[in-house]
């Protein structure tokens, strides 16, 4: 079963002991600024897609659109549909006001932990985790990649470097950047703490290339998408990372703003590949690794964060 959730519980049991999701924290960086939440309004029947950066983001919004319209490619219209709410590099005002012109089902894609936006019952949460080094390796590609200067200062040059830095602690502001694998734990920790709910939904970036025809069948299921066999195996296909690269790359032959902001826009996606860090990382730096995901994650837990398959309870 890939859609790895928790018990059977029922929303109302929730709601019983006051233990539902609220919008407690701020978090407000260079990267990120989830003030916006505040003042935007969720709707009946909206998907929020949160996962720490490089986890399958616009995998995962390009199904959830393709599922809602109930055709493949949407990933060609990503740009117009489904971008970062609340970021803090750019005009949230004016992102908040293209989510409310929108008048189809929408999807609304942050990074930011379950506990910095707000909980609606009527809105569907959804999260994907990946190996954290696989993770953090493609973020060092994809930081070397802006023609802006955002965050490369978190990133040495040197592979065993910038590890040092992922490792390391992360300011309370910065929890939602995902930079840190402590920002990747407690990200992940604020979905757990909730997975029970019948709204929120825990998914690993591993099964997702497992099975992506299952993947999606089962993203159609939660969604209450009813598409036939044929519709879901062609939006499969779409989702390919051979297809989604091709479409960046021809998307970015068009768009000025792709390219002012990447030095290649169809590198935006890396590579599907795991186990980036092989060859580059020492034994050293691996135990280093191990120790501090011990530190904090039990054994069940950071395995699963590393490897996906059935959440443990």
């Amino acid at each position: 079963m890939l859609m790895s959730r928790l018990g059977v519980r029922e929303q109302g049991n929730f709601m019983d002991t006051g233990k539902l999701p609220s919008k407690s924290a701020t978090y407000v960086s260079r990267m990120t600024d989830n003030r916006i939440w505040d003042r935007f309004e969720l709707r009946s029947g909206d998907v929020i897609v949160s996962t720490p950066p490089k986890c399958g983001t616009t995998w995962t919004q390009a199904l959830v659109l393709s599922l809602i319209f109930g055709k493949p490619g949407m990933d060609i219209l990503m740009d117009d549909l489904s971008i970062w709410l609340d970021p803090g590099f750019r005009d949230q005002s004016a992102i908040a006001e293209m989510f409310q012109a929108q008048s189809h089902r929408r999807c609304i894609k942050t990074h930011t932990p379950l506990d910095g936006v707000p909980y609606d019952p009527d809105c569907t949460y959804i999260t994907v985790y990946r190996h954290p080094i696989d993770a953090h390796f493609s973020m060092r590609r994809h930081v070397s990649n802006l023609n802006v200067d955002l965050m490369q200062d978190r990133f040495p040059e040197a592979p065993s470097d910038s590890l040092a830095f992922f490792l390391g602690t992360s300011p309370d502001a910065e929890m939602a950047d995902g930079i840190t694998l402590e920002a990747i734990v407690h990200h992940y920790r604020s979905f757990k703490s909730f997975v029970g709910l019948p709204n929120v939904h825990i998914f690993h970036y591993a099964d997702m290339q497992q099975d992506l025809l299952g993947h999606t069948r089962n993203m159609a299921a939660l969604l209450g998408c009813d598409l036939d066999e044929a519709i879901l195996e062609e939006i499969a296909a779409s989702l390919q990372f051979e297809r989604m690269q091709a479409n960046a790359r021809s998307k970015s032959e068009q768009s000025a703003q792709s390219s002012a902001t990447f030095k290649d826009p169809a590198a935006f996606f890396d590579s599907a590949s795991s186990r980036k860090w092989e060859g580059k990382l020492t034994d050293g730096d691996l135990t280093g690794y191990r120790s501090r995901l011990g530190e904090l994650l039990p054994r069940e837990d950071a395995l699963w964060l590393e490897n996906g398959g059935m959440l443990p309870t």
